[in-house]
């Protein structure tokens, strides 16, 4: 006689099966998202190789980790805030504005006013965690409103003029080469190693994780969730303001647009390089894969003349297709 502690005959066999097949294909689906983006970068490669002589010269091969640095910096700061299960869309506001100002404090105290930029970053992730933490407001709306402030308060005391670098110390620092190199791509390293170590062996990066995977959970356990939520904001506008100082030494000159560009391509490679939308999964040690291959494919199109409408178009339909690669539709539910 059948119970509901005791389940009809081959109940229990049907369950265990699913799971096995649910496991099986989780598992699949990981192998997948990480191999997607070195199989899409090993044929970029190979096409743009082929498709131009230019792409493999020192000279572009330089170019293309001078841009690579940017958007690896502001990309690690993001990830951050994926992992949590939200989102920021401001990050290429604060690019912009941190830059302006970093650009206009550095002419008026010198290279240390370049410490005011990274807190006008770190003020402008606090407003969106405070924001989104104490008003209950979703992040993507928080953010979609400061992304329009944060750019329109960079156009204002700029008054949409071009702010010109004027600091051969921060140039000497941050700009020119070692060994070949460009030492803007060595910082943007430093970056990436801080980024994990945070992520890998403090507390704040398992914390992090914890409420982007199961937010109840990390609250039952004692985590103060607000607090995570705001400090990672926080580091998203560290990491976008070191971001602005870079574009700045590698443009010499700060504009009122300068970082609306980024932001579609940093969620592209954080998507891509396998950082769920849903949070819990993923994080910067992954970011670089997507970055590497975003970076390639607007350098080789860039190369073969492709008209910059055309690219853009590309650069939406790889952010789609990394979201539904990387989206685990068994928990969809709304972005935090």
């Amino acid at each position: 006689m059948s119970t509901k502690l005791d389940p009809e005959p081959g109940t229990l066999t049907q369950t265990v099966a699913t799971q096995m097949r649910s496991d099986g294909q989780g598992a699949w689906r990981a192998r997948i998202i990480l191999l997607a983006p070195i199989a899409a970068l090993v044929v970029l490669i190979i096409v743009f190789s082929l498709a131009s002589p230019v792409f493999f010269t020192m000279e572009n091969l330089q170019n293309l980790v001078r841009q690579m640095a940017v958007l690896l910096v502001v990309a690690l700061g993001a990830t951050f805030v994926v992992l949590i299960g939200s989102i920021d869309l401001s990050i290429g506001s604060i690019v912009t504005l941190t830059g302006v100002s970093t650009a206009m404090f550095v002419a008026a105290l010198g290279p240390w006013g370049a410490a005011l930029g990274f807190a006008v970053g770190v003020a402008c992730g606090l407003v969106n965690g405070l924001v989104h933490v104490y008003l209950k407001v979703p992040s993507f709306i928080v953010t979609l409103g400061t992304m329009f402030v944060f750019a329109g308060v960079a156009l204002i005391i700029s008054g949409g003029r071009p702010q010109a670098l004027r600091s051969p110390e921060l140039s000497a620092v941050f700009g020119g080469t070692i060994f070949g190199i460009p030492l803007i791509s060595l910082w943007a390293l430093v970056a990436l190693v801080i980024a994990v170590a945070i992520e890998k062996k403090l507390v704040f990066g398992y914390r992090a994780k914890a409420v982007g995977d199961a937010e109840t959970v990390a609250k039952l356990s004692g985590i103060n969730v607000d607090r995570v939520k705001i400090a990672v904001f926080a580091l998203s506008g560290l990491f976008a303001a070191f971001a602005g100082l870079l574009l700045m030494i590698r443009t010499n000159s700060a504009s009122g647009s300068m970082g609306e560009p980024l932001l579609m391509e940093a969620l592209a490679a954080i998507l891509l390089g396998g950082t769920s939308l849903m949070g819990g999964v993923g994080g910067p040690a992954r970011t670089i894969l997507g970055v590497l291959v975003i970076s390639v494919l607007s350098n080789g199109m860039n190369l073969a003349s492709v008209d910059p409408f055309v690219q853009q178009t590309i650069t939406g339909v790889v952010l789609i297709a990394a979201v539904a690669l990387t989206l685990n539709r068994k928990e969809l539910s709304s972005v935090k």
